[in-house]
């Protein structure tokens, strides 16, 4: 047995305690005492010990009461519980089982019996404790790998495989429920010069700040991804499109004011914005088209002189032309 084991010892009978608990610590193990019920229940939520010998015969709350709400709690259930009983309890004995019960010893007992059965459940609670360390790790490990596969590398925020099945939910959503849902697609402007005269690592620190500045300025229900390249979206669900020019214009204002610093110099970026909504746009019949919109919306902005916002009500999703940029963005998403 590990040393460090603490063992708590229920009886109201102080002999049968003593008895035990000196058989123990010769071997330094560390033991904890009770006298009834409640006290068990009290020491159990203090000291959180590997295993308990519990009476079944006390006053108050008796042993198998004792073991019920234990092996009822989440935190506790899995201690083990060694219970202690006369020979004529055997009904006793059945409902401890059923109820949870990892083992019996008879009285009067043995003192080598109770050992090795005590020796027994240790081993087992450590070898529980071991694998739920394990599983701990597993679900941490996948956890991670959850999240890796929905974020962005570059700027930390979901990426355009997430945006693109988070859309399609909140869009069947929307028409379930009769609801609005916006979306905001925006792009720094002349975000190519950048890279070609700082260079692709200043390009990206740009887009990881930008991401930052996106997600500050969003409100807690959206859901900002990067789309690709120099290009972000933004999910607005329940909203109109009123509601989501105020968080792109409020995105838009802080891109503008911000200064992008380096060592040896500083930089001003601009970003348009695009917005469509569902289902003030009454063409709009998916979660596709409703993307065209806000890209339809995003190239007007462009067209009308760049680090503005407009909102496609129909008109420019009807009009606009199937863009080149949209063949183009397919190099620039990851």
């Amino acid at each position: 047995m590990n040393p460090k084991n603490k063992i708590l010892i229920v009886d109201d009978e102080k002999d049968n305690v003593n008895c035990l608990a000196r058989w123990f610590e010769r071997e330094g193990l560390d033991i904890i005492s009770a006298y009834d019920g409640q006290h068990a229940l009290d020491m159990v939520e203090k000291h959180h010990p590997d295993l308990i010998i519990l009476d079944i015969i006390m006053p108050g709350l008796d042993g198998l009461e004792v073991a019920r709400r234990l092996k009822a709690d989440s935190m506790f259930w899995s201690i083990p519980i060694i219970m202690l009983t006369a020979k004529h309890e055997m009904k006793n004995k059945v409902e401890g089982f059923r109820i949870g019960v990892d083992d019996y010893v008879t009285k009067p007992f043995d003192f080598e019996e109770v050992d090795a059965r005590i020796k027994a459940m240790l081993r087992k609670r450590e070898l529980y404790l071991e694998l739920e360390k394990k599983k701990l790790q597993l679900d941490q490990t996948n956890l991670k790998l959850k999240e890796m596969a929905i974020t962005d590398d570059k700027t930390s925020l979901f990426n355009h495989r997430y945006f693109l099945n988070k859309l399609k939910e909140e869009f069947k959503r929307t028409k379930r429920y009769g609801t609005s849902l916006s979306i905001i697609m925006l792009d720094l402007d002349d975000f190519k010069e950048i890279n070609d005269i700082h260079g692709h690592q200043r390009g990206d620190r740009i887009l990881r700040e930008v991401g930052r500045i996106i997600q500050s300025n969003a409100r807690e229900t959206d859901f900002v991804a990067r789309y690709g390249g120099e290009e972000f979206a933004v999910i607005l669900p329940n909203s109109d499109a009123q509601m989501a020019k105020q968080v792109a214009e409020r995105i838009r204002k802080a891109v503008s004011v911000h200064v992008f610093k380096e060592e040896k110099s500083s930089l001003a970026m601009t970003i348009s914005a695009g917005i469509a909504t569902f289902p003030d746009n009454a063409m709009i019949k998916n979660a596709d088209e409703l993307i065209h919109s806000a890209d339809a919306a995003l190239y007007m902005a462009k067209k009308k002189g760049k680090n503005r916002t407009e909102i496609d009500g129909g008109s420019i999703f009807r009009e606009a032309p199937e863009r080149g940029a949209k063949e183009a963005r397919k190099d620039k998403r990851v």
